[in-house]
C-alpha cells in the first residue's frame, strides 16, 4: 500500500497516517454519522461483526474494503470485538466539518482493550474491571492494577525468590480483564502458562522503557502532580516500576488527565489470607466449578446489597479474607450494631437503595462523557446522604462511626446541581433544555425569546387569517425552508399581493411576509443560540463538579463498605447466623455448624448442623466425606 500512497484520495491519506499509528487495532473512522472501516480492518469487522461487507472509492485501481456502523450504536460493536480478543481505536472529527478548510481533521481519542473499557453497557455493574501491571526486578516483583471506572488503584510487591505460584495466585485473586508488561520480561512465560489455564485475559505488550525505574518515577511525579514517589508513600523499585508502567499505558490510551487515580493504595499480600488458585475454585467464593454461575457460590448468599458499588465491596471482601483480629472484630461489632437495630437497618437498605452507582458516575466527569440526566442521577445520590449521616449519629459501633466520618453531605455539589439541570433533561447535550432559566440570565432572555416568538407566530396565523379571508390558511415550519404560510390552491386567489411565494407543492403553495422573516431569524437564531450556550454552561458545570472528584470518591466508598455491612447484617439476621469468637490460639470450635451455601441451595432448607474442633494438639485434622460433613 505503501508504494501506491500518493494516488489515494485526501481523505484515505489522512485514514493511512492514523491507522499507521494503531497498526493492532481495528480504528473506528468517524464520517458524519458512522463509523467507518477500511481494508484489513474492515475483513475483520465484517467477519465478526456479520456485517456487510462494501467497498469505497479511494484512489487506487481496486476499491477499499469498507464496512460501517451508526456511531450512536457503536458501543454494542465495539463490545462484542472487546470479548472477541480485539483492541479498539476510536478515531473523531477533531474540528467543526462547517468551519473546515479542507478535509476535516480528525484524530484518536481513546483506545478501547478489555482492561480500558468505560462504557457502562460493557461493564459488569457489580463487578471491578481490573487492569494489571506486573514488572520483575532484582529488588522483587511489582504489581500495580487499576479499575479507571472507579477510581481504584491498589500496589503490592514480592520479594526476590518468592514462589511464583504465590505471584500467580495474587493474579488471579485481583481477576485482571488486561495485564501489560514488556515482551521481553521473564515472568512473562511463567504468568501466560500458569495463569491462561485458569483465566481469560488478554495480554498487551507495553514498551519496556515505560517500566525502567527513572522513567516509571518521572510519569508518577507528572501524573500525581507531587514533587518525587516518596511523597505517595512509594519506596520500593519494582512497584514503582509497574505503577509508572500501568499509569503512562492508562494515561496513552484514555487521553484524558487521570485525576480520579489520586491515591495509590500500597498493600502487603500477606494482610489477607493466602488462598491459591485450587482452593479459591473449590471454595466456589464468587462462582461455580463448573457453571460459573454466581448462584451456587458463597457470593450468591451473602450479597444482598443495594448498590452496585457494595457488590463490588462485598465481592472484594470475600476474594480477599481479612487476617488481622482488630479489624475482623471491628467488622463484626459494625455487623453485630445492624442485627441487633432491625428498623435503622431497613431504613438504611432504603437509602442505599436510592444511590446510584457514585464511582462510576464520578468516573464520566474525567471521561467527558456524562450527560444531563446522569447528573440528576448524581444530585438524587447526594440527596440522601444527610439522612444516612444523620441515622449514623446513633450508632455506637467503631467501624460505623470511621465510616460516618468520612461521608460528606456534598450539600454545596446538591445545590450547585438543582439551580443549574433540568429535572428531566433529554439524554444529548446539543439538544437544549438542560439548563435551568434561572441558573443563567441569557439562558433565560433566549428562552423567552423563543416562547414569544412562537407566541408572535401564532397571533401572525390568527390575525392573515381575518386579514385574508382564508380559513385554512396557517403558518408552519421545517427545517430546510424554515417558516411559511400554507395556502391551499383553492384559495390562491384571496392571496394578498405582500406574500412571496417560497415553495410550490401539489394542493397547495407556501409564502413568506417581511415580518415572518424577521420574526424567523429571532426565533431560530434565539434557538441556535441556546443550544450553544447551554452545552457551554454544562461543560463549565462539568469542570466545577469535576474539581471536587476526591470529595465525591472518598464518599462513595463509605457508602460501598456500609452497604457491605447492611448486606452481611441481613443475611446474618435472615439465616439466625452467629458471631464467631476470634481467640489468638488457633483453636477452631464449631457447634452445630451449617453449609451456608448447601444449606441455602436445597429445596427443603434443611441442614444437618455438625460440630467441629480442631486445635494444635490431639485435634489437627479431620477427614471430610461429603458437603454435609463441611
Amino acid at each position: 500500500m505503501a508504494k501506491s500512497k500518493g494516488k489515494l484520495t485526501p481523505m484515505m491519506q489522512q485514514y493511512f497516517e492514523i491507522k499507521n499509528k494503531y497498526e493492532d487495532y481495528i480504528l473506528f473512522y468517524r464520517l458524519g454519522d458512522f463509523y467507518e472501516m477500511f481494508f484489513e480492518d474492515a475483513i475483520v469487522a465484517s467477519r465478526e461483526l456479520e456485517l456487510t461487507l462494501t467497498g469505497r472509492n479511494c484512489g487506487l485501481e481496486e476499491r477499499a474494503p469498507l464496512c460501517g456502523i451508526p456511531y450512536h450504536s457503536a458501543e454494542g460493536y465495539m463490545g462484542r470485538l472487546i470479548q472477541k480478543g480485539f483492541k479498539v481505536a476510536v478515531c473523531e472529527q477533531i474540528e467543526d466539518p462547517a468551519t473546515a478548510k479542507g478535509i476535516v481533521k480528525r484524530d484518536v481519542v481513546r483506545v478501547i482493550t478489555p482492561g480500558t473499557v468505560i462504557e457502562p453497557g460493557l461493564l459488569d455493574e457489580k463487578t471491578n474491571n481490573f487492569i494489571m501491571s506486573v514488572y520483575d526486578t532484582d529488588e522483587g516483583t511489582g504489581i500495580a492494577y487499576a479499575d479507571i471506572t472507579t477510581g481504584d488503584l491498589k500496589a503490592t510487591e514480592f520479594p526476590p525468590g518468592t514462589d511464583y505460584h504465590k505471584i500467580t495466585d495474587e493474579i488471579l485473586k485481583v481477576g485482571p480483564r488486561e495485564i501489560i508488561m514488556p515482551q521481553e520480561l521473564g515472568l512473562r512465560k511463567i504468568i501466560m502458562s500458569t495463569i491462561d489455564k485458569y483465566d481469560h485475559f488478554m495480554l498487551t505488550n507495553y514498551n519496556d522503557a515505560a517500566f525502567k525505574e527513572k522513567n516509571a518515577r518521572e510519569t508518577i511525579k507528572r501524573i500525581f502532580s507531587v514533587f518525587s514517589a516518596d511523597g505517595l508513600g512509594l519506596e520500593s523499585a519494582s512497584i514503582i516500576s509497574a505503577l509508572g508502567g500501568l499509569m503512562g499505558y492508562i494515561e496513552e490510551t484514555q487521553k484524558v488527565p487521570l485525576v480520579h487515580l489520586d491515591h495509590v493504595d500500597v498493600y502487603q499480600p500477606e494482610h489477607f489470607m493466602v488462598l491459591d488458585k485450587f482452593t479459591r475454585r473449590n471454595l466456589e467464593l464468587t462462582e461455580t466449578m463448573r457453571g460459573k454461575d454466581k448462584k451456587g457460590s458463597l457470593l450468591w448468599v451473602l450479597d444482598k446489597t443495594a448498590t452496585s458499588m457494595g457488590a463490588r465491596t462485598i465481592r472484594r471482601w470475600i476474594e480477599e479474607p481479612l487476617l488481622s483480629k482488630d479489624k475482623i472484630i471491628e467488622r463484626q461489632d459494625a455487623v453485630e450494631a445492624l442485627v441487633e437495630d432491625i428498623v435503622f437497618r431497613d431504613e438504611l437498605k432504603e437509602k442505599l437503595a436510592e444511590i446510584y452507582d457514585l464511582e462510576r458516575l464520578s468516573s464520566k466527569l474525567v471521561y467527558n462523557n456524562i450527560n444531563a440526566r446522569d447528573m440528576i442521577a448524581l444530585k438524587a445520590s447526594i440527596s440522601v446522604l444527610p439522612g444516612i449521616i444523620e441515622s449514623l449519629e446513633e450508632q455506637p459501633a467503631g467501624a460505623l462511626k470511621t465510616l460516618l466520618d468520612q461521608i460528606d453531605p456534598l450539600v454545596d455539589l446538591y445545590e450547585l446541581l438543582d439551580q443549574a439541570v433540568m429535572e428531566e433533561p433529554p439524554i444529548s447535550l446539543r439538544e437544549g433544555g438542560i439548563i435551568k432559566s434561572g441558573y443563567n440570565a441569557e439562558v433565560a432572555e433566549l428562552r423567552d425569546a423563543v416562547v414569544n416568538g412562537k407566541n408572535w407566530i401564532m397571533n401572525i396565523e390568527s390575525r392573515e387569517r381575518e386579514r385574508t379571508g382564508i380559513k385554512t390558511l396557517k403558518i408552519g415550519f421545517n427545517k430546510v425552508f424554515g417558516y411559511y404560510i400554507d395556502v391551499t390552491r383553492a384559495n390562491g386567489h384571496l392571496v394578498p399581493e405582500d406574500y412571496e411565494r417560497k415553495q410550490t407543492l401539489a394542493n397547495s403553495e407556501r409564502y413568506i411576509t417581511p415580518e415572518l422573516k424577521e420574526i424567523e431569524a429571532k426565533v431560530l437564531g434565539a434557538e441556535e443560540k441556546i443550544v450553544g450556550l447551554e452545552y457551554k454552561l454544562f461543560t463549565e458545570l462539568r469542570e466545577k463538579i469535576l474539581d471536587h472528584m476526591s470529595r465525591i470518591q472518598k464518599t462513595a466508598k463509605a457508602i460501598s463498605a456500609l452497604d457491605a455491612l447492611q448486606s452481611f447484617a441481613l443475611v446474618s439476621s435472615r439465616h439466625n447466623y452467629t458471631r464467631p469468637v476470634v481467640t489468638d490460639g488457633g483453636e477452631i470450635a464449631i457447634r452445630e455448624g451449617r453449609h451456608p451455601v448447601v444449606e441455602r441451595i436445597t429445596e427443603s432448607g434443611l441442614f444437618v448442623p455438625n460440630n467441629s474442633h480442631l486445635d494444635h494438639d490431639e485435634n489437627q485434622f479431620y477427614i471430610i466425606t461429603g458437603p454435609n460433613m463441611a
